[in-house]
């Protein structure tokens, strides 16, 4: 694989300046090249750390010579560079990196990879997903030739049963809700984020800042806090801890995963004492780069190198604030304001500083595969979005003339019962084993051909999934009823907040408006007089279902290219948004009070406005700019301090309901 990776490589590393030609023509029908593009990639992403267990890609890799083909990419500089690096030494084969980020990164922002679709990471790379018994396990079945287990269609098919890292070693009690910060879906999400947007890529070249990237980092991690949050009161934890820098962190973490290589991850000790000799230098410097972000926000301007000021009194300069803080390309001065978040991660994680340069050894706050597990970056990032607040709050609350919508109120809105349960869901851990290279010109038959499924035992295929409870909720509508005076465009609002604290007390209006998940927008032409539609949650813009598993993956791009099926003309899945079955927090048996909020606003054009028909519901594509519904800042109007005198507006309705958590054999006896 290492010259199949020196290729994905310098796709990357072109990648990072536009540096490669691509072609300007779309996709727009799977012929046979197409189907051969997609048939390598799903193979590329089998058995990463293997040697040439593809012989074909092998093959070919060897023989492609960057050097000689110089004039394929537009910068040539930039690809002697990265050849002069290579030469210079890489890191060695098997040490703790997976280039699988540089591949998905070009594939998710190459014009030439458009409509192809990626594995889920989950199945990429199990090991960051999955315990040490369920990796055990499945080696054992391999090791021993799945004894034991029956054939089905000449295909050895194992489950493995999973369970979270708590079951095994209970630290503390945020392990509570390791089935939400565990979630192999809601892992995947953030890892996502973080290829569309990643902290080196420079948004003004690649059209990043047409997506409001700075507002929409900080906004994604809010969003995250407050549904965390409604899981955390699920389970009576209460509001998400704050730690200090100087006392033991009190939250320790166990991951119970280990690298490929067999190197445990770090686990962090209850009461961690993060403030040691080792760390002073490190911990002082990070309070100081926090300092300097406050006083920005407080005294309303960013120093420039050069001693000008930008301005950070505005609403709009939640931009400048988020690039601060995510000190991504588009930061101002990230040499002096630094990146906060990556060096408080390298701190918290416990993980442990190794004497060799390239032999590392990084917690899961390190991955972004990973980082969510730990329940320390919730506790992090509320620390960093506070400063989000901050500067919010320095804002003036929305007058009624900003909050109101002349003419139009809403009336009623009906929901139905909500109700959340666990169920089964089967993740593809195949790679997770290692298997014997073989070649693919000497497999005679149609199997590989028809299931294309790579992993290959003594002539004998087979599939390993891992089966785990994850939290699900039943489909429910949304039932609206708004008087209009005249025909007019809106723009309606659906979030969901909790109705009391942990300590059973009403919230405030103010004082939960950090509080609240945003569960549904979409324009609607209301004409004059009596408006009632429907929403399904299944239509809800922001979230998604599960991916594709990798064996169907394959088996539909090998019946199409044998003839079999038709391939669709864009095969990728919708991967920006939040993992449908998490939508609703788990509630209680019993049911469990919360508030939904509804708001219909006047249209407010984007400024990258999307084509005639285009679904901003379905497009995942970043650096287009034209995937939000309008242009009101994010979280509106819950994004600024709310004064009560004027706030309830006859286009606002609040609705307290109930999410009741039941179990998968209630449900289906009702049903």
């Amino acid at each position: 694989m290492k010259g199949i990776t020196l290729v994905a490589l310098v796709g990357l590393a072109a990648l990072a300046a536009g540096y490669v030609v691509v072609p300007e023509e779309k996709v727009t029908k799977a012929d046979k090249d197409f189907l051969v593009k997609q048939k390598q990639l799903l193979e590329v992403f089998q058995y990463v750390h293997q040697h040439e267990v593809h012989s074909e890609l092998w093959e070919v890799s060897k023989k492609y010579d960057i050097e000689k083909n110089y004039d394929h990419y537009s910068n040539v500089e930039a690809v002697k560079e990265f050849v002069t690096l290579y030469k210079h030494g890489l890191l060695p084969f098997d040490e703790i990196f997976s280039f699988v980020y540089a591949v998905t990164v070009a594939v998710l922002h190459r014009k030439d990879m458009a409509g192809l679709e990626l594995p889920a990471p989950y199945e990429i790379y199990p090991y960051y997903f999955f315990n040490t018994e369920v990796v055990q396990k499945a080696a054992q079945y391999k090791m021993q030739g799945f004894a034991g287990v029956e054939k089905i269609n000449d295909w050895y098919t194992v489950v493995i049963p999973t369970n979270y890292t708590g079951w095994y070693v209970h630290t503390n009690v945020d392990q509570k809700v390791s089935y939400f910060t565990e979630d192999i879906g809601l892992n995947t999400y953030y890892y996502y984020f973080h290829a569309d947007y990643p902290f080196w890529m420079g948004g003004k070249e690649y059209g990043l800042y047409k997506d409001r990237r700075g507002e929409l980092y900080l906004y994604k991690h809010q969003q995250l806090l407050a549904r965390y949050y409604l899981e955390r009161l699920s389970n009576d934890l209460g509001t998400i801890p704050e730690f200090s820098w100087y006392k033991p962190i009190a939250t320790g973490y166990y991951p119970n995963m280990h690298y490929y290589n067999g190197v445990s991850f770090p686990s962090r000790d209850n009461y961690y004492e993060v403030y040691t000799p080792e760390h002073y230098h490190e911990i002082d410097e990070v309070i100081e780069y926090e300092h300097r972000i406050r006083e920005a926000i407080d005294l309303g301007y960013i120093v420039l190198p050069d001693g000008r000021h930008v301005d950070l009194t505005k609403p709009e300069s939640v931009e400048y604030l988020g690039n601060l803080i995510q000190a991504n390309p588009d930061s101002v001065n990230a040499r002096f304001y630094k990146y906060v978040g990556w060096f408080a991660r390298i701190l918290l994680g416990g993980s442990v500083e190794h004497f060799e340069n390239h032999k590392v050894l990084p917690g899961v706050l390190e991955h972004y595969e990973t980082s969510l597990r730990d329940p320390m970056f919730y506790q992090l990032y509320k620390r960093l979005i506070q400063w989000y607040w901050e500067f919010k709050d320095h804002l003036p609350a929305y007058t009624k003339e900003e909050l109101t919508f002349g003419g139009v109120k809403v009336e009623e809105v009906q929901v139905d019962k909500l109700v959340t349960f666990f169920d089964h869901f089967d993740a593809d851990i195949t790679n997770v084993v290692d298997i014997e290279v073989f070649d693919e010109k000497t497999m005679k038959g149609s199997k590989l051909q028809k299931f294309g499924k790579l992993a290959h035992y003594n002539g004998t295929d087979f599939v390993i999934q891992a089966r785990q409870w994850r939290l699900n909720h039943m489909p429910f509508s949304v039932k609206y009823f708004v008087h209009a005076d005249k025909p007019v465009k809106g723009v309606v609002r659906m979030y969901l907040g909790p109705k009391y604290d942990q300590y059973g007390h009403v919230y405030g209006v103010n004082e939960n408006r950090e509080n609240f998940v945003l569960l549904d927008t979409f324009e609607y032409e209301f004409t004059e007089g009596h408006n009632a539609f429907t929403r399904e949650s299944t239509q809800f813009p922001m979230y998604v279902q599960d991916r594709t598993s990798y064996y169907e993956l394959y088996q539909w791009v090998m019946d199409a290219y044998n003839g079999e099926r038709e391939f669709p003309l864009d095969m990728t899945e919708a991967h920006c948004g939040f993992p449908a079955r998490l939508m609703l927090p788990k509630g209680k048996k019993g049911g469990m009070p919360f508030q939904l909020y509804f708001i219909v606003s006047p249209y407010h054009a984007p400024a990258v406005p999307h084509h005639q028909g285009y679904d901003y519901t379905l497009n995942c594509g970043v650096g287009s700019g034209a995937r939000y519904v309008d242009s009101l800042p994010f979280g509106y109007p819950f994004d600024r301090p709310i004064d009560e005198k004027v706030w309830f507006t006859p286009n606002m309705y609040y609705l307290d309901t109930m999410i009741y958590h039941k179990k998968e054999a209630e449900i289906n006896a009702v049903n």
